[in-house]
């Protein structure tokens, strides 16, 4: 749904050169406009100075930046985003230096996890997202939200001042009646405050998990977000493995993954109906072509709109929780959002030296929430729509 597709990332087998710091020309400040006209949201972030990095630089070897608080400025619902990297004068940047960028909400919990909702991020394949205004994930006025990036410069020169330009789009409140959608995210390999990456053999292999949820509901449609080699996603009712719907990557002829599928069930009728406490499963399969395991090399999950039968049953925040706790201790280096709810980071970014520990393969890296669902029209459609990733539905 409002959510993520991140990059597909190759990890080589020769040891990748130390990451280049990521460094602010001074501490990055996020600025929040409404743009009430056209209901959206601007939020801009940086400057940030961006050293050229080497190509074979695998994930764990970038550096991310703290977590930049803001308020959600309005009453109202998100219905879509987009992203761009600019320069100061306000020219577009090489979208790819934005390996991923993910949005927190620290009011609300996920679905699935005790965990800190993921609501809106980005990667260097993902396209815009937007919804019709009768649908939108509803927001509150002064929610506290959150969001960090990692970058990879492979331009070839130093940037000295790159700028992260969101823009949100929104529905008010007032005057609107539209339907509340939820994301939703399940991953075949998710640890709270852990790793959800895991090894690729050569060869087929499959990983799964089986989950239930706390709440019924409808999924409008999902996505899914595969690393290379990766083959397909599919989500089946745990009970007797019957596919509810099964996603297939688009991956060039050396199996790098170029996108996944995306499927839109319909609305209504034709929505996916899932039980409160029914054992379901989403699984990852993927096919190495070479004779290398490709360690940590593999990541699974499906995200998607959910519409719960009873929005004010959904799973309540428990900040008290160790599992929430241990969530948002180990996003990157938390500035205190309520010291800082709408403003400037708090603190100046740490160089490569400050994060490598972290970001070699832990959660600093791991967080990987939802992946953008295709536009949905504004009606309910009459058949299902497929892309050309050749995306399967089972009924």
């Amino acid at each position: 749904m409002v959510t993520l597709l991140l990059a597909a990332t190759t990890l080589f087998a020769v040891p990748a050169p130390r990451a280049a710091a990521v460094l602010p020309v001074t501490p990055p400040k996020i600025e929040v406009r409404v743009d009430s006209a056209h209901s959206r949201i601007i939020v801009t972030a940086g400057p940030f100075r961006l050293p050229a990095m080497d190509a074979r630089m695998d994930m764990s070897n970038m550096t991310p930046n703290d977590v930049m608080p803001f308020a959600w400025p309005v009453d109202g619902y998100l219905r879509g985003f987009s992203v761009r990297m600019r320069d100061a004068a306000g020219n577009a940047l090489p979208r790819d230096i934005l390996h991923h960028l993910i949005g927190v909400n620290f009011d609300r919990r996920q679905l699935v996890y005790p965990a800190v909702e993921r609501l809106f991020g980005w990667g260097a394949e993902t396209d815009p997202v937007e919804l019709p205004a009768s649908m939108g994930v509803p927001m509150r006025l002064g929610e506290k939200l959150g969001m960090y990036a990692m970058f990879h410069n492979e331009t070839g020169k130093d940037i000295d001042a790159a700028y992260l330009e969101i823009t949100l789009l929104y529905t008010p409140a007032a005057g609107h009646n539209v339907l509340s959608v939820m994301p939703f995210y399940v991953d075949v390999n998710n640890h709270i405050g852990g790793v959800t990456t895991f090894d690729v053999p050569p060869g087929k292999s499959t990983h799964s998990y089986e989950f239930e949820l706390p709440i019924g509901g409808k999924l409008v449609g999902i996505g899914g977000h595969l690393h290379d080699y990766g083959s397909t996603l599919e989500l089946q009712d745990a009970t007797n493995g019957k596919v509810l719907a099964r996603l297939k990557a688009r991956r060039d002829h050396d199996g790098h993954v170029e996108g996944v599928g995306r499927f839109i069930f319909g609305f209504n009728s034709d929505a996916l109906a899932l039980k409160a406490h029914h054992p379901y499963r989403v699984v990852a399969e993927y096919d190495n072509p070479t004779s290398e395991t490709f360690k940590n090399g593999g990541m699974g999950h499906i995200n998607g709109a959910f519409v719960p039968d009873d929005g004010a049953a959904w799973p309540k925040l428990d900040l008290n929780d160790p599992q929430v706790q241990r969530d948002i201790a180990t996003l990157p280096i938390m500035t205190d959002m309520n010291e800082h709810p709408a403003g400037t980071a708090s603190r100046q970014q740490k160089g490569a030296g400050g994060h490598a520990a972290r970001a070699s393969g832990d959660a600093k890296v791991r967080d990987m929430p939802m992946s953008d669902m295709p536009d949905m029209p504004a009606g309910r459609p009459s058949q299902p729509k497929t892309d050309s990733t050749g995306t399967d539905h089972t009924p």
